[in-house]
């Protein structure tokens, strides 16, 4: 991530938390109905990447938002 997209407030971290929960639904979601192994054809060859490898980075991303949360919860 990005220095400038860290959150920093309370309700900056909530809002990224949401917003990694909603991504790691996309993903699993088209796992579900295409597969684990399918790729998005609309996608550049050099940006496509398998929905395994898709949600397994969306999971890395959501964890790092957990962490966030947690330190809100617990301040």
């Amino acid at each position: 991530m990005k220095q400038e997209y860290k959150p920093e407030t309370d309700n900056q971290k909530l809002g990224y938390f949401i917003e990694e929960c909603g991504e790691a639904l996309a993903a699993v979601g088209k796992a579900q109905r295409w597969g684990l192994n399918s790729v998005n054809p609309e996608l550049p060859e050099d940006e496509q990447e398998d929905n395994r490898a898709w949600i397994r980075r969306e999971l890395r991303d959501l964890t790092r938002a957990i962490r966030y949360v947690r330190e809100v919860l617990d301040a």
